[in-house]
């Protein structure tokens, strides 16, 4: 039996769940933001100014506008922990809703009770444990890597995959999203997207492959295909220099492939391993990271 985690068949939309404009603390106006980000080549974009929806009408040829919010929170547990959520697809009268800025469960409840998704955002910025983000019900997706939180803007926390991997490993397994975060707009804006693998770039089918864990992360590389298929996962993608295996088995000798121009392979998982994810990096160290696949 053949189980396609992406199926070659679907079309791939390249898109951003996450950027700030005028409308909070970005440097650069919501038209300005939309104009970069459709000359970039993305098929669909979500502003998600702090405590604010930024809903846009008049959206340029080939670009998909979806509604979207960052709720943001302060949370002590042993130490200062800042806890964000990105909402995309809410309602506009979100900001009304009773509790919505007391707690990040009230945050995640009032975006899904507003018809959208919740995304927690950039745990290794945030400086986020496991056992927070596995605290908040109803989340649809995590951020493995956000652009802003990486140098010059920040310190080298842009990548959540230790963190995130901590959580899979519990069994607490959610999609993968990469994200701008953009504020700048001098070089943090146009590089990381969630590529959504969905039948038509709509609202409706960019959320619904979100349910359905049918995202992934990108900096540019592709995953054309993945599968499970008589007990192992394999995968086809553009071409690159790695390809890695990861799980929460600390140790397997076959879970990185290197070379060349590498456009695919396979791995078969140990019997104590519960979770696979994937990610590839090209010729230039740009990376792609995959869902998680439950074993």
């Amino acid at each position: 039996m053949t189980r396609y985690l992406i199926d070659p068949a679907l079309p791939q939309w390249k898109g951003n769940f996450h950027c700030h404009t005028t409308g909070s603390d970005g440097r650069v106006s919501p038209q300005e933001a939309v104009k970069q980000y459709r000359a970039a080549g993305y098929d669909f974009l979500a502003i998600t100014d702090h405590r604010k929806v930024t809903e846009l009408r008049d959206a340029p040829e080939g670009l998909l506008l979806i509604p979207g919010v960052e709720l943001d929170y302060r949370v002590v547990t042993g130490h200062a922990q800042a806890v964000h959520i990105v909402g995309v697809g809410v309602g506009k009268g979100i900001m009304e809703m009773p509790g919505v800025l007391d707690t990040p469960q009230q945050g995640v409840d009032a975006i899904r009770a507003s018809g959208g998704r919740a995304v927690f955002a950039h745990p290794a910025w945030s400086l986020n444990d496991p056992e927070t983000i596995k605290g908040l019900r109803s989340l649809s997706a995590v951020e493995v890597y956000n652009r802003c939180s990486d140098f010059p803007w920040n310190a080298r926390r842009a990548d959540s995959s230790e963190v995130i991997d901590l959580c899979f490993s519990d069994g607490f397994l959610l999609p993968i999203v990469a994200a701008d975060d953009a504020h700048q707009y001098n070089g943090d804006q146009c590089h990381s997207a969630v590529i959504a693998c969905a039948g038509a770039c709509t609202r409706e089918d960019i959320l619904d492959a979100l349910d359905k864990g049918l995202v992934y992360g990108s900096q540019g590389p592709r995953i054309h295909e993945m599968k499970m298929e008589d007990g192992a996962l394999s995968l086809k993608c553009t071409p690159c220099r790695r390809i890695i295996f990861y799980s929460d088995a600390i140790y397997s000798r076959e879970r990185t492939v290197m070379g060349e121009g590498i456009t695919g392979a396979s791995y078969r998982p140990l019997p104590r391993e519960t979770y696979i994810r994937v990610e590839i990096e090209d010729a230039q160290g740009f990376r792609a990271w995959s869902s998680p696949i439950k074993l």
